[in-house]
């Protein structure tokens, strides 16, 4: 897209050009070399196919993250929520009335600093980057700024929590201490791994108990106090698992107690209505904890412990990924990867027996021959 320069009846020089938004820019300088050389900057971008409108990055932070929220059609009710109380929270207060386009690495990185002098976890603070990165990003593809400030930011490091690993004796104990009511939860949730949100949407329907099978299909959340049913995680979360005798034997019995129709919650709140996860924690959970294995144990930790009891039972790292829901192999050995380091010494010991059996057997062939 061309330009051009002319002089002015002061004698100076004007260089001027259309922007692809069908703009003229200009500006005038003292000699005509100066102003070739600022045509070029100009024109360059937009030779390249990136010029970014210099006026599009002057909205705030505020008006384009509503701008860019009302686009993200597909997340779950549950992530809208914390993305909001994030903004609101821990982002707005520090950028929302300032233009995208005056926001620098620098800026973003004083912020970082900022949440963890105020006592952020390190969890929290990359969440926070996360959004405000994908917020940047998205402002670059619709071409308000030309690069995200986000990149290149020091971030404090995520401290991993730390997993707690039940043997069966103690699943049991646990079981057997919590409210009668919830026995069955606690070791379902133990001998199939599924989330608190995939098991409080069970329904009877999704038990085969003549196949010994639980099909997850939904999840339910909390958003601003309503429980909604929606999708598991992810894809890989809609799976089917085969149960042990002894938890059908169960799951048979709590249905015959609590289950009165065919569109029943599996798992219930006392007076029958939908599990919440904050008053089930509060007024089951935590009792029974301290009551029998100690804290600290959070419920998500059952969800540990199978994979633990299958790891013991030496299962194959493709099953335990398909019976947690995860999408990735990657996922799996990532987080339980180091429980499979006394199976790498258990197939040593197996190579050196296989070893020592072939040499005893080349030298029993070598007997024979001299005989």
């Amino acid at each position: 897209m061309a330009g051009w320069i002319r002089r002015a009846h002061s004698g100076r020089y004007q260089a001027r050009y259309r922007t692809p938004g069908a703009r003229t820019r200009s500006r005038t300088f003292d000699r005509r070399k100066d102003a070739e050389k600022w045509l070029r900057r100009e024109l360059a971008p937009i030779d390249r196919g990136d010029w970014i409108d210099p006026d599009a990055g002057t909205v705030t932070v505020a008006e384009w993250a509503d701008r860019w929220m009302a686009t993200r059609l597909h997340i779950r009710d549950s992530t809208r929520e914390r993305d909001e109380t994030y903004l609101r929270s821990l982002i707005l207060p520090h950028f929302g009335t300032r233009r995208l386009r005056d926001i620098t690495r620098h800026d973003i990185q004083d912020w970082i600093a900022e949440l963890a002098k105020e006592g952020y976890s390190p969890a929290t603070i990359q969440l926070a980057h996360g959004l405000v990165s994908m917020a940047f990003n998205a402002a670059v593809d619709d071409a308000f700024i030309q690069r995200t400030p986000c990149s290149g930011v020091n971030l404090p490091k995520r401290i991993e929590t730390e997993k707690r690993f039940l043997s069966v004796d103690e699943l049991h104990h646990l079981a057997d201490t919590i409210d009668p009511r919830h026995r069955t939860l606690v070791l379902t949730a133990g001998y199939t791994g599924a989330r608190f949100s995939e098991l409080a949407a069970l329904q009877p329907r999704d038990l085969d108990l003549g196949r010994r099978r639980v099909t997850i299909t939904r999840s339910l959340a909390e958003v601003r106090g309503a429980i909604t049913e929606t999708e598991p995680k992810t894809s890989a979360s809609k799976r089917s698992i085969t149960l042990p005798q002894a938890v059908v034997d169960d799951l048979a019995a709590h249905l015959d107690q609590h289950a009165t129709n065919r569109t029943d919650r599996v798992f219930t709140a006392p007076q029958g209505g939908p599990l919440r996860r904050r008053s089930f924690r509060k007024r089951f959970w935590l009792p029974a904890v301290d009551a029998s294995v100690g804290q600290p144990m959070r419920f998500h930790d059952l969800r540990h412990t199978h994979a633990a009891l299958l790891i013991a039972a030496n299962t194959h790292p493709k099953l335990l990924q398909s019976r947690l829901g995860h999408t990735s192999i990657k996922t799996t050995l990532d987080i339980y990867g180091h429980l499979y380091e006394p199976l790498d010494e258990i197939a040593a010991a197996r190579l050196e027996q296989l070893i020592a059996d072939a040499i005893a057997h080349r030298a029993r062939a070598e007997r024979g021959l001299e005989l």
